[in-house]
């Protein structure tokens, strides 16, 4: 009986001994800044991007002035949204950002059984439309200057 007895009582005093602990809170660890502005994952801060469509200002058909404006004019090119069409390649558009007044264009382009990737600025001067490399230097590389068709 005695053992009975003993038992509740050194229970008792066993949960006396204990106390409470308040939970810990979370400890919060700065995220380390870069000194060119990114977060510390080594990716550098984010890119200005604009979309991923050409604006309607540049939609159409267009060629070269005095051209034909004939699916077999070889500067005749058509622009859409999101896609730009050459006499003989065809570019997906991946990118677009505006720049300077002009807008640059990542293509992923195919044709004559190959692939590629390439960056053109498109550039409106009225109705007068500029496609040029935007690498080269001073902007252009010399293309032809291309009118609206008709349509």
């Amino acid at each position: 009986m005695r053992i009975v007895l003993a038992a509740p009582l050194l229970l008792l005093l066993a949960s006396c001994g204990q106390q409470e602990r308040a939970p810990e809170a979370p400890v919060e660890t700065p995220i380390p800044v870069e000194p060119d502005g990114g977060i510390g994952d080594g990716a550098g801060p984010p890119e200005a991007v604009s979309g991923e469509t050409i604006p309607a200002r540049f939609h159409g058909v267009w060629d070269a002035e005095g051209g034909s404006c004939d699916p077999a004019s070889e500067l005749r090119v058509e622009i859409g949204p999101d896609r730009i069409e050459f006499y003989e390649s065809v570019g997906e558009v991946t990118a677009v950002t505006e720049e300077d007044g002009r807008v640059l264009a990542d293509l992923a382009l195919e044709g004559e059984g190959e692939t590629w990737a390439n960056s053109l600025a498109l550039s409106l001067d009225g109705e007068r439309l500029s496609i040029d490399d935007p690498d080269a230097p001073g902007g252009s590389s010399g293309a032809p200057v291309r009118v609206r068709c008709p349509g």
